[in-house]
């Protein structure tokens, strides 16, 4: 282990600031970090082949994290109590995650999220609305969690004055993936786990004796070729997975991209005056500040990767936000460019057959929340004083604290 790689992923300082970390894989591009008991695949080609080979890297039972942070008995006496998590489209494999995932796609296709469109920006609109006249906002709590969330609540088919339950669902489903929450964490998330459950199957159950036109009632009615339904199990796995892919990750992509337009006036100023490069800024604030940094693969035999031997049995992270910055890919890869023509090339949402369902959702509420933001503001700028610019503690995810902003109004 070399001293630019002695801190590790556990270490705040690299979960804060990243970057040279990321690099100093670039020596040990398939790394064995003994402390954590895992490796790391850092580089672009060979992560882009692992997600290529289910036989050799499985997800099946990919991020469950007991084995790394060992839960306290408090949280396992609540999870007994939940139903059993069971593999479906992120910890799944071939032929039965591919399908799942041809059951329940539909909603998550370009051409069902363009009739979203504009939908989403009402509600940016709105969130912007209720902040304008003050001139500043904290974007996370005011801009980068309610859109998300009230998108996705409208998809679920939930009413919006759940928004404040469903973030906390969503937080609990995700924060112990991170392997940096406290004792008490654990057992406020296993509680919220039960308490998602149990509102959910009552859902569920209604859209059951009564579909609407809603994401709930699309898993109820979904069959597959030989018309076999989804499971409750199943059902309540795949709701969980909507929140996240809704919800979350879109939170920390847009605050990061405020972030960034903020820090790269220059950049901003050509989102300005070329609206069209706004898609591919929101694919760079992925490719830089991935929301989710990393997922686990199980490699099932003895195997290679890189010139290096991997047992069987042995966890294998994919460090997407590493491959984000491969100089073998990306041309300076630590640059913000608007301009970048490859960017879509990004791994921050996977790739291949686990490329995030939420994807494509997941791009549109953020060019939007830029782009408005952008039209209806000038003279972005951090409130003095009032930002440390910290990230929320996890080895998996990465998401501001807060953000704190000034602007003038523009429209």
């Amino acid at each position: 282990m070399t001293a630019d790689l002695a801190g590790g992923l556990a270490d705040p300082d690299i979960q804060e600031h990243p970057e040279a970390y990321y690099h100093a894989l670039r020596a040990q591009p398939v790394f064995h970090d003994t402390r954590l008991g895992f490796y790391i695949c850092s580089d672009y080609r060979l992560l882009r082949e692992v997600l290529r080979d289910t036989e050799r890297f499985s997800s099946i039972d990919s991020q469950r994290m007991d084995d790394l942070r060992t839960p306290p008995e408090a949280a396992l006496t609540i999870r007994r109590q939940l139903v059993p998590p069971v593999n479906t489209l992120v910890t799944n494999d071939p032929p039965d995650h591919t399908r799942i995932r041809r059951m329940v796609d539909a909603p998550f296709r370009p051409r069902s999220i363009e009739t979203l469109r504009a939908g989403i920006v009402d509600i940016v609109n709105q969130c912007i609305d209720a902040f304008i006249s003050r001139g500043t906002c904290e974007v996370v709590s005011d801009y980068a969690i309610p859109i998300p969330v009230r998108v996705i609540a409208d998809m679920l088919g939930i009413d919006r004055d759940m928004a404040p339950k469903i973030k906390e669902w969503s937080d609990a489903s995700v924060e112990p993936l991170g392997m940096m929450v406290s004792d008490e964490r654990l057992v406020a998330c296993a509680r919220l786990m039960q308490e998602f459950q149990a509102f959910m199957i009552s859902e569920l159950e209604a859209r059951q004796r009564q579909p609407r036109d809603d994401l709930l009632s699309h898993l109820t009615q979904a069959r597959d070729d030989s018309n076999e339904p989804l499971t409750l199990p199943q059902m309540l796995s795949l709701t969980q997975q909507f929140l996240v892919a809704g919800n979350e990750t879109t939170t920390n992509g847009i605050a990061a991209g405020v972030q960034l337009l903020i820090a790269h006036p220059d950049q901003q100023a050509i989102l300005r005056q070329h609206p069209e490069r706004l898609l591919t800024f929101t694919n760079e604030v992925l490719r830089l500040e991935a929301p989710v940094q990393g997922l686990f693969r199980i490699v099932t035999r003895d195997t290679e990767l890189g010139g290096v031997t991997l047992p069987a049995g042995a966890r294998l992270m994919l460090r997407f936000a590493a491959a984000n910055r491969d100089p073998g890919k990306y041309t300076n890869p630590d640059d913000l460019d608007v301009w970048r023509h490859n960017t879509g090339t990004h791994v921050a949402f996977g790739a291949g057959i686990h490329h995030c369902i939420g994807a494509n959702l997941a791009r549109e509420e953020m060019t939007q929340a830029f782009g408005v933001l952008l039209e209806r503001t000038r003279n972005l700028a951090f409130r003095a004083g009032d930002n440390d610019f910290a990230h929320h503690p996890s080895m998996i995810l990465r998401g501001l604290k807060r953000l704190h902003i000034t602007f003038d109004s523009h429209c």
